[in-house]
């Protein structure tokens, strides 16, 4: 069955249709910015087995399917980074840009949900635009104009046999140090020796190592000008709960002196989600019902579940096929066996939050 015919004959999906459905959306580019041509793609295989489907005003993809008065949200992102991984449908796995992050959760979600209407939930299975620029637009769109669900699942590589239920946040400074005009040949430091002195301080105290663990703050220097009289860089730092984006500009401000200016650009707050939280509890009882062994991963970097808890105060976790190692790399791949575990896990937590989540008060 090629995914034409699968877009337009309403029934089941099996594994095959499945991983076609894989394959396809790993084939269609979508670059940060450019999800069009997916999210149009999705929408109208959606709809094609009779589920609700639309784009909204961003680019987001929705699709609904089932009646229930509790409301679990299914949601991942159709933009990939930059950078070109040839595309390859083997008997083993798929291969392309995305195909880990987050092509692979995005697709098992997808079919989950469109398999999984004959419950008493309604699943809202979003896919959203730009989870991997600076801005999470798409997911601030989603939490700021669609109605607060019972529960959320976000669609990131965890592994088929884990849970995600933390990630730091994100801090972004802008970093400037302007020295007046002159001679270059005149006595006297520049903006860039000041800047690059003042860096080496911060790396003295922060630096990449804090990357290799979920309680410190690690920095990247990214987007560097350094020119005799003006210079600038933007400062990246991931952080653990506990860190504050205020105190840290305190603190970075304070290691770099004068004449160096910081200014704040954007942060998005750490996030951890306890393991009794129906969604955990739901993905992990469905994982060892696959016969696979459950585990619980914090992770260094971000999601849109830290988007998304600014101000939804909901059950969440993070979960989707894929290793996560793959993320970004130039040989992207995901293994077909891993993305039909996702799928089949994610079938079984919803079958799982059915059972056990309980409807809001009124």
């Amino acid at each position: 069955m090629t995914i034409r015919q699968l877009s337009t004959q309403a029934g089941e999906l099996t594994d095959a249709d499945a991983v076609a459905l894989l394959a396809e959306v790993v084939a269609v580019p979508s670059v940060s910015g450019s999800e069009r041509r997916l999210a149009e793609r999705l929408r109208d295989v959606a709809a094609g087995f009779g589920a609700q489907s639309r784009l909204d005003d961003v680019g987001n993809v929705h699709v609904t399917v089932g009646r229930g008065t509790r409301t679990v949200m299914l949601l991942s992102h159709l933009d990939t980074v930059p950078g070109e991984v040839p595309f390859e449908h083997g008997e083993s796995l798929v291969r392309g840009r995305g195909a880990v992050d987050a092509k692979g959760p995005l697709t098992a979600m997808l079919v989950a949900a469109l398999t999984s209407r004959h419950l008493g939930l309604r699943i809202h299975w979003v896919g959203v635009v730009e989870e991997e620029t600076l801005w999470s637009r798409g997911a601030e769109h989603v939490r700021t104009s669609v109605p607060v669900p019972d529960a959320v699942i976000v669609g990131e590589p965890s592994g088929a046999s884990s849970v995600t239920i933390g990630y730091k946040g994100m801090v972004e400074l802008g970093v400037r140090c302007e020295v007046p005009r002159e001679h270059t040949a005149t006595p006297g430091p520049k903006s860039s020796e000041i800047l690059v002195r003042a860096l080496g301080r911060l790396f003295e105290r922060y630096g990449a190592r804090g990357n290799d663990g979920f309680g410190e703050v690690g920095m990247i220097v990214r987007d560097g000008v350094f020119e005799p009289f003006s210079s600038s860089c933007s400062l990246v730092f991931r952080t653990p709960p506990g860190t504050s984006a205020e105190e840290l500009l305190r603190e970075v401000s304070t290691v770099l002196g004068e004449p160096v200016e910081v200014s704040a650009v954007y942060d998005v707050p750490p996030v951890v989600v306890p393991r009794t939280s129906p969604c955990v509890r739901a993905l992990s009882r469905a994982i060892a019902g696959e016969g696979l062994r459950p585990s619980h991963k914090l992770k260094t970097g971000t999601s849109d579940m830290n988007t998304l808890s600014r101000t939804w105060k909901v059950p969440m976790a993070t979960y989707g096929p894929g290793d996560c190692h793959q993320d970004h790399t130039d040989t992207e791949h995901i293994l077909i066996q891993e993305y039909l575990d996702g799928v089949r896990v994610l079938r079984a937590a919803l079958r799982e939050l059915d059972k056990t989540l309980p409807e809001a008060a009124s």
